[in-house]
């Protein structure tokens, strides 16, 4: 079942079109062949680090999702969990992922929400909050430099 408007224009497609690879300025994490990660624009509680990870091609959600797709996305989602512990000493990882509208999924392309965690983090009873642009280039790059 899709959710997407008619003339839905997904913003993680406009952002894949422009890869290949990560420019040292970009909120861009991982990419590679089939999937890309990123800094979104807005973290939650007081974790800062968070990213989403998502397929190039586009897929609604879940439901969409090639098997051979998810092994990519779970690779990518344990290489950068790894990267956030070498980069922000966190003490956990939490991930998130929405689908549809009663699932609160607010971008119709499937995207997975990978959080640094620490004690008192307040990830699920937090605000939302907007990052800067350059708390997010910031933090991507300290996950760039994790990941080699």
């Amino acid at each position: 079942m899709k959710h997407a408007p008619p003339g839905y224009e997904c913003p993680f497609c406009a952002i894949a079109a422009t890869l290949p690879a990560p420019a040292p300025e970009s909120a861009v994490v991982l990419v590679e062949a089939n999937v890309f990660a990123l800094i979104p624009h807005s973290h939650y509680g007081d974790i800062r680090g968070n990213c989403i990870i998502m397929p190039r091609r586009h897929y609604e959600n879940l439901l969409d999702i090639p098997d051979s797709l998810g092994a990519d996305i779970f690779r990518a989602t344990r290489v950068i969990a790894n990267a956030m512990i070498r980069a922000f000493g966190c003490e956990g990882i939490s991930t998130r992922q929405h689908n549809g509208p009663a699932g609160n999924q607010d971008v119709w392309h499937y995207h997975l929400h990978l959080f640094p965690r620490f004690p008192g983090d307040r990830l699920w009873g937090g605000d939302k909050g907007t990052y800067t642009t350059e708390e997010r280039v910031d933090a991507a790059s300290r996950l760039r430099i994790a990941l080699t």
